[in-house]
């Protein structure tokens, strides 16, 4: 059995990333059931837990690149949990916008709109790994925030 760091563990949202069919939507799906744990716990937590995992899954993923030679690997998948989580901050407490949420975040991962689309393509490393999905949760998070003030 070929060893596994504890660094592709937590890339891999604790092997989630290792799914072979849409690892990034399970990521994602992840995201919200850390979401709802965080929130039945403290509702703060979300301020301490995001930019951890973005620190730690920037440094993660480009110890995971210099050690694999594999850029951007569909195993990393903490970069959704991540957008997910930014996705559905300013909707934690409504379960119809964080499905929303869900659906808008997966949407804005795949398509890319600017600047994802730069980010993916021209930053490198662990930096470009995070950041596409930050900027797609943010997109998602605006939506669903003037969302929730129409509903």
């Amino acid at each position: 059995m070929k060893n596994i760091s504890i660094n592709t563990i937590f890339l891999s949202f604790i092997g989630i990333g290792f799914i072979p069919i849409a690892s990034g939507t399970f990521g994602s799906f992840a995201g919200i059931l850390l979401g709802y744990g965080i929130n039945i716990i403290n509702f703060k937590i979300f301020y301490f837990i995001i930019p951890l995992l973005l620190i730690l899954g920037i440094i993660g993923s480009n110890i995971y690149e210099k050690n694999s030679g594999e850029k951007d690997s569909s195993i990393i998948v903490i970069d959704e949990v991540v957008g997910q989580l930014i996705a559905m901050l300013p909707v934690i407490n409504n379960h119809i916008l964080i499905i929303i949420s869900f659906i808008l975040f997966r949407l804005f991962d795949i398509f890319k709109p600017w600047p994802a689309s730069y980010i993916d393509k021209n930053m490198k490393g662990g930096l470009g790994v995070m950041l596409d999905d930050v900027v797609a949760g943010i997109y998602t998070a605006i939506l669903v925030y003037f969302l929730n003030l129409v509903i």
